[in-house]
């Protein structure tokens, strides 16, 4: 007998403080009709989760974790389309754990092709969406605003579209490397951003000074916000792709600036389930064909008791740092 399908329990790591996690054995999740039960291989380690771990899970004691790569172990009665042994992907939660479960419509297979670490789909989804969501036409300047893990997925996404310069901005050195290896024509800190990339009054119209076709906020932050919202042109796109934590989601923009400029706002996050799985078996196809690289994108993997180091990574970005996976024991 298969010693795996016997077990009744497993580890999972749960959140228990301000930045502490402790590995815990928990019963293995028991699934209803439409579901399957898959064996967690790798989970990325998702920065819209930073929060909740510098906060100490808000007193939940939370498993986190949604970006996880795993095996069917078990399927549902009224399962279709997939099967015991299927290597999946998909909106899964609670994956920092050995097992987790899933509405079958909620996942995708990976490509036999592909290596677990590069085909993790719940961010392979958010970056597809929100590119179909940006406008893009070919030979437009599109400037990138955050150099990190989505950012670098995005400006890859962008020359796809048709873009015909790539600007990435970010306030460390070593990511506008990053940015220049994935793609990006020109790269600047945000101080150093060119005159002529921005427009903030009425006058550099008349100057001739056109800003960006197309904007996009990577960071999440007010000043990156800001930023991407001064570089955009007039009738220009301003595309909001950074998840944006913090002070309670508050931002103070230029409404006036926005207002003059006539800028179409774009928000690029995707809500409908059914739209993120489209888009990531598309984007499970792109990396496939080595037109999407994902997997140098992952640069820091650790084991399920180090959840912290990971999360750490995020918060203290060491050498090299671009995105971290937790890969299971």
């Amino acid at each position: 007998m298969n010693k795996r399908m016997i077990l009744m329990s497993m580890k999972a790591s749960i959140i228990t403080g301000p930045e502490k996690s402790e590995i815990v054995e928990i019963a293995i999740p028991s699934i209803s009709a439409e579901e399957v039960l898959i064996r967690i291989k790798v989970c990325g380690v998702c920065a819209s989760e930073l929060h909740s771990w510098l906060e100490g899970g808000y007193g939940r004691r939370p498993i986190l974790g949604h970006e996880p790569v795993g095996i069917i172990e078990k399927v549902g009665s009224q399962v279709q389309g997939f099967e015991v042994g299927d290597r999946v992907t998909g909106l899964i939660q609670n994956a920092f754990a050995h097992y987790a479960k899933v509405n079958y419509r909620l996942i995708v297979k990976v490509p036999e092709v592909l290596d677990d670490l590069e085909a993790l789909g719940e961010p392979l989804s958010c970056l597809m969406s929100g590119a179909d969501r940006t406008p893009v036409s070919p030979g437009d300047d599109v400037a990138v605003i955050g150099a990190g893990f989505m950012g670098l997925g995005f400006l890859q996404l962008m020359a796809l579209k048709g873009a015909g310069r790539i600007i990435a901005v970010d306030m460390r050195e070593e990511s506008l490397e990053h940015a220049k290896r994935f793609g990006a024509d020109e790269v600047y800190t945000p101080q150093n951003v060119k005159p002529e990339y921005k427009v903030t009054e009425w006058r550099h119209m008349d100057q001739g000074i056109k800003g960006m076709d197309v904007s996009v906020d990577a960071t999440g932050s007010q000043g990156g916000l800001q930023l991407a919202g001064e570089m955009t042109g007039v009738h220009g796109v301003l595309s909001v792709v950074g998840f944006h934590q913090g002070n309670g989601g508050l931002r103070n923009v230029n409404m006036e600036l926005w207002n003059w400029k006539a800028i179409t706002v774009i928000n690029a996050h995707e809500r409908r389930d059914a739209v993120h799985i489209k888009q990531m078996e598309a984007g499970l196809k792109l990396i496939a064909n080595k037109k999407l690289n994902m997997k140098d994108l992952i640069t820091h993997v650790y084991n399920l008791d180090e959840i912290d180091k990971a999360y750490d990574a995020i918060k203290s970005k060491p050498a090299g740092f671009i995105k971290s996976v937790i890969k299971m024991d």
